[in-house]
């Protein structure tokens, strides 16, 4: 597992910040019963990306939700969504642009659990609400 290069001590508190009624946005969801000890999916290549884009000094969050049953996400700010989605269409894994990576490999880690989410979930990170758009979520 990449965690080591999540800087943990600069992850914002997204329960916190959704209880103060804005709503974080997120860009990737996994099982959280896959989860490790620090609520990390179990996939090095998104520990990874999510570290790059920390290092962008974009504040990222892993949010384990209560909105979405045994569904843990990465989310940001509403004030940095254009940054983050910047910053996925810009970093490559593999062969695939970061946006694709992270939606395949939510559909690959719900498709290894029993309880699959609910599909709004990953129909939420193919078409991403817009800031002012909270409905998905």
């Amino acid at each position: 597992m990449d965690s080591d290069s999540i800087q943990f001590e600069l992850l914002f508190d997204a329960e916190t910040y959704h209880r103060s009624g804005k709503c974080p946005w997120t860009f990737f969801a996994y099982p959280t019963s896959l989860a490790t000890d620090r609520d990390l999916p179990p996939d090095e290549d998104a520990c990874h990306l999510l570290a790059k884009i920390q290092k962008r000094g974009i504040r990222v969050a892993v949010w384990v939700s209560r909105i979405s049953e045994n569904t843990t996400f990465f989310a940001c700010r509403m004030e940095d969504i254009q940054r983050v989605k910047d910053a996925l269409t810009e970093i490559d894994v593999g062969e695939q642009r970061a946006t694709d990576f992270f939606i395949n490999r939510s559909k690959e880690l719900f498709a290894t659990i029993k309880d699959r989410p609910n599909p709004r979930i990953i129909s939420t990170l193919q078409n991403p609400p817009t800031p002012t758009d909270h409905s998905a979520i």
